[in-house]
């Protein structure tokens, strides 16, 4: 007698799905296989089950009396599973406490700082992943947001956390005979890297914008070598390939051993302001606002607003 558990759920998670759409292709097409993996799947429930269980009629099929009267309940069981994997995904989300941020400042500057936000979240389980849409962070179970938005829905508390200035930087050989305070020699004689925006990090204003801020030509510094993170092109600045546009922040770590020395220091001030987000309500707002204080705490520790 054939038991229960040694039915595979793939052949009655495809007889369910080919009930619903009356076709195999249709089936294949919504289980992300091939019309042929369908039927066989069928044709083997039907040999452990001794029974027929579809009639093909033209370019569909149909369910035979058997498999219409047991229809319901295999619905019924694989709701009952859905409903079982919901709450142990909400079980999994209880015990975890999630901040999204951008990939390059998690890496260089949120992660060394990782044990201080978990020492305010004794029972949670910290997770760092990439940034959501603000207005999506309920559904993705993000808790914190680490944000340089600057339209915040209703349903999040925002707070400042780090204005943070935006300087050039390369590494100390490529100015050793040159005035570093000069403007000028960014433009005249350094190579110039980009973060393209389209390719990762998008909160940084560009070569463009630096020269415009400066009061210098803007003409002519789209050229040169393009990442799509700060850690790349970071990494390129260091080995000497020229002069990186990000965040004092992000490279702090780069900058105090010396890897990266900052270019230009007469430029214009330019800026980018992060901000902490999170729900107002919520089963983890409060640990949020923990959190949320411990990280502007940290920042005002390293770092004197600009």
């Amino acid at each position: 007698m054939t038991k229960i558990r040694d039915l595979p759920l793939s052949a009655l998670r495809a007889l369910k799905t080919a009930a619903l759409t009356s076709s195999l292709t249709r089936a294949a097409e919504e289980l992300g296989v091939t019309p042929g993996a369908v039927s066989h799947q069928i044709r083997q429930l039907e040999e452990r089950l001794g029974i027929k269980l579809i009639r093909r009629v033209g370019n569909g099929i149909v369910l035979t009396h058997a498999a219409e009267r047991a229809l319901p309940d295999i619905t019924r069981g694989f709701d009952a599973l859905t409903t079982g994997m919901s709450r142990l995904r909400s079980e999994r989300r209880a015990e975890t406490f999630t901040i999204s941020a951008d990939t390059s400042f998690a890496s260089q500057w949120l992660a060394p700082h990782l044990n201080r936000v978990r020492a305010v979240l004794p029972n949670l389980d910290v997770r760092i992943v990439s940034p959501v849409p603000l207005d999506t962070m309920i559904e993705e179970a993000v808790d914190l947001a680490i944000s340089y938005a600057n339209e915040i829905p209703d349903s999040l508390v925002s707070q400042e956390f780090s204005s943070e200035r935006v300087i050039p930087s390369c590494a100390p050989k490529l100015i050793q005979h040159k005035d570093k305070t000069d403007q000028a020699e960014i433009l005249n004689t350094l190579p110039l890297l980009h973060i393209d925006p389209s390719m990762g990090d998008n909160v940084y204003p560009t070569w463009h914008d630096w020269f415009k801020a400066a009061g210098l030509q803007t003409e002519g510094h789209d050229q040169g070598s393009r990442f799509g993170l700060t850690v790349m092109v970071a990494q390129a600045a260091i080995t000497g390939e020229g002069v990186l546009l990000c965040s004092e922040m992000v490279i702090r770590d780069y900058l105090e051993r010396g890897d990266l020395v900052e270019v230009a220091q007469n430029g214009p001030d330019l800026t980018i302001q992060r901000r902490l987000v999170w729900p107002n309500q919520g089963p983890k707002a409060d640990q949020a606002a923990l959190a949320a204080a411990e990280l502007i705490s940290i920042a005002q520790e390293e770092f004197v607003t600009q």
